[in-house]
């Protein structure tokens, strides 16, 4: 047998198992449908959907923290360059300091000397005095000879104070 457009017609046991399969499909997707609608797949969309919220929440937090930090970051950079700015103005002033009382110490330790070689001369006997400045004169330009003369001035100033002469 053929319908109008010469097409084979199904056999009632064909029939049959077409109409059984469409009502086993049927019965599959009735099944998900209720299994979505119900309250096990809306407990599950509701699991998902929190899921996500969860998900961006974590994000948002993380990029919340990241840009805290960098901004941390930038501040303590920034005070760290500050401190060290504060702190080369301080050596600087500190060193300015520094070489200014070590010229007042050297001005006054000159000053002393010129007073006390001025002592010394005043209490130094004339032939000492015209031994030491003929031995000054050799010995110009000569440091290590000056040293000995120096030292052989002091042992005769020296022995010269024993003595009670000067």
């Amino acid at each position: 047998m053929t319908d109008k457009n010469d097409r084979p017609v199904p056999g009632a046991d064909e029939l049959r198992t077409r109409v059984g399969e469409a009502r086993d499909a049927l019965g599959r997707t009735a099944e998900e449908l209720a299994g979505e609608a119900g309250p096990g797949g809306r407990a599950r969309e509701k699991a998902a959907e929190l899921k996500d919220r969860a998900g961006e929440r974590a994000t948002e937090a993380r990029d919340r923290a990241q840009e805290r930090t960098e901004e941390v970051s930038h501040r303590a950079r920034e005070k760290a360059a500050e401190l060290k700015d504060r702190a080369r103005e301080k050596t600087a002033g500190a060193q300015d300091r520094a070489q200014e009382a070590a010229g007042e110490a050297r001005t006054r330790m000159t000053g002393a000397a010129r007073t006390l070689g001025e002592k010394v001369q005043d209490r130094t006997p004339e032939p000492v005095r015209d031994g030491t400045g003929r031995a000054l004169e050799a010995v110009r330009g000569r440091p290590g000879v000056l040293l000995a003369a120096g030292a052989a001035v002091l042992v005769a100033v020296l022995v010269a104070r024993r003595r009670g002469t000067c």
